[in-house]
């Protein structure tokens, strides 16, 4: 995925963090097989994914973040795969139906939004945060993409997951 958002995302999990981090491209985008399956089969493949990434690094917390469609993929998959820390950025809250928002009550959620993101405004996810106990935040005038505004997404997303409870991982002396 090569989306500056993600890519920033992922940076910043591995270098504050110290996370392994994996991006990915869903079902039938750039080289990968298969075709768009509405959300269903991309969900699976983040399910994949993160079994992936555990069995090659079994240690640590599982933050699983998404963006955008990945965002929607990733809340669903939370459902199974149940990460220390659910991280969604951009999400298109003109295509979240509100029961799924409701499922993750009780799970340890940041949510970012862009405060003119034209999928689903900053003010929304913001009422949609609070009612189902998330943290969140808006980085001020950020569209969709966070279009030169990404220092500020990264610095919300780190201050909201170290308020979560994500930290770096211990080393062994």
């Amino acid at each position: 995925m090569h989306t500056k958002v993600v890519h920033r995302t992922a940076k910043f999990l591995a270098e504050r963090f110290h996370l392994a981090a994996l991006r990915f491209s869903f079902r039938g985008v750039g080289a990968s097989e298969g075709s768009f399956d509405e959300g269903r089969g991309e969900t699976d493949d983040v399910v994949s994914a993160v079994r992936f990434a555990r069995d090659k690094y079994p240690d640590g917390p599982l933050a699983l973040a998404g963006f955008s469609f990945g965002s929607l993929c990733a809340a669903r998959a939370a459902l199974v795969v149940e990460p220390a820390v659910l991280l969604l950025i951009g999400v298109p809250s003109d295509r979240w139906p509100e029961e799924e928002a409701k499922a993750l009550e009780g799970s340890n959620v940041v949510w970012v939004q862009g405060a003119a993101d034209q999928f689903g405004p900053g003010q929304i996810a913001l009422e949609t945060a609070a009612r189902h106990g998330f943290r969140a935040a808006v980085v001020p005038g950020a569209d969709h993409f966070f279009t030169g505004r990404l220092d500020a997404l990264e610095k919300i997303a780190v201050g909201l997951l170290v308020e979560a409870g994500l930290t770096r991982p211990r080393t062994h002396a």
